[in-house]
């Protein structure tokens, strides 16, 4: 149990949701993802040294024990006046963030074509066998249609951490569900079923809008306003773990914050007072088109790809002057 703040005095958690929510008031929220299914802890604190201190919102973490261990050692070290919000992500029903690659060894050729695809370096010939790291590993598929004998396949990834380990861990102060299917009864289902230890979370829902699903979306909204209490804000998910750095990556997440936007919009002001964040085709040419006035509505974005390859190799105050530039361009 964390002791009370002084009367008078305002606790580190109350700061980080401060900054969380005021970058959400001011369109200026950066979340850095590392990953539902990305587990190296080695990488993790790296990742972390780095953007902690880079005046960003959030982290997004894998609902592992060991991850968010790693993440609380690194802030624990460096003693910041304001923290980074902690975000567990988890899935809602049977969704892509959560796999990883497997490999049929007889299958495979030892042909090398999967390496150069992988984003994460999860992929290696260091001698006779294709080897693959599973904690690397954060399940973006780019290798599959690369094989050419099928050797490699994703499976459903699930981490031996139970979903009361990690919403009770030490700075953990928010949730991500993630939804395929946007099924509101899954939903509310799930809200009943974990609300002790919901109580006091920020939720964020992370989706694909489409058209064909309004009233499905409407009463998801619904279902999360009724129940999140502390905080609420949805993130329209484009092309998830595209790791691309083409400019006109991150359209269709912005596409699909302009169709939720219309779709919250036509029900309640309520509904449509709902911060709307955008994840998937994130990278540096986002800033410029969240600057657009039709734009203006989305409240931030959370990069995962283009933010960890950006510093994987750099030194450790490399990787924290790039992290700031990075951050601070979203924040202009």
């Amino acid at each position: 149990m964390i002791p009370a703040p002084t009367q008078g005095l305002v606790s580190t958690a109350q700061l980080s949701k401060g900054r969380f929510d005021e970058h959400l008031q001011t369109a200026q929220f950066f979340k850095v993802i590392l990953g539902a299914s990305f587990t190296d802890v080695d990488q993790v604190s790296h990742f972390t040294r780095a953007y902690a201190q880079s005046g960003l919102s959030c982290f997004d973490l894998a609902a592992d024990h060991r991850v968010i261990a790693a993440v609380n050692a690194v802030l624990d070290e460096m003693s910041l006046p304001v923290e980074p919000v902690l975000m567990v992500s988890l899935p809602l029903d049977p969704d892509p963030h959560f796999r990883k690659i497997e490999l049929d060894d007889p299958a495979c050729i030892r042909c090398s074509a999967c390496i150069p695809i992988c984003p994460a370096e999860a992929l290696t010939l260091p001698g006779a066998d294709l080897e693959v790291s599973q904690t690397l590993c954060y399940g973006c598929g780019r290798c599959v249609p690369a094989c050419p004998t099928e050797a490699l396949s994703m499976l459903p990834f699930q981490t031996d951490s139970t979903i009361i380990d990690v919403l009770q861990a030490k700075r953990v102060s928010a949730l991500e569900i993630h939804s395929h299917a946007i099924d509101p009864l899954m939903l509310e289902a799930f809200f009943i079923q974990w609300a002790q230890q919901l109580d006091g979370k920020i939720v964020s829902l992370c989706f694909r809008p489409t058209d064909h699903l309004a009233e499905r979306i409407v009463e998801f909204a619904k279902v999360a306003l009724r129940y999140a209490k502390t905080g609420l804000l949805f993130q329209s998910d484009g092309k998830p773990m595209s790791g691309s750095s083409d400019p006109a990556a991150s359209l269709p997440a912005i596409e699909g914050a302009h169709k939720l936007k219309a779709i919250l919009a036509e029900q309640s002001s309520d509904l449509a007072d709902i911060p709307i964040t955008i994840s998937g085709g994130i990278n540096k040419y986002t800033a410029e088109l969240l600057s657009r006035p039709e734009n203006a509505f989305i409240r931030g974005v959370g990069m995962g790809t283009m933010a960890r390859t950006l510093i994987t190799h750099d030194s450790s105050i490399t990787a924290a002057q790039r992290a700031e530039e990075l951050v601070q361009s979203f924040q202009i």
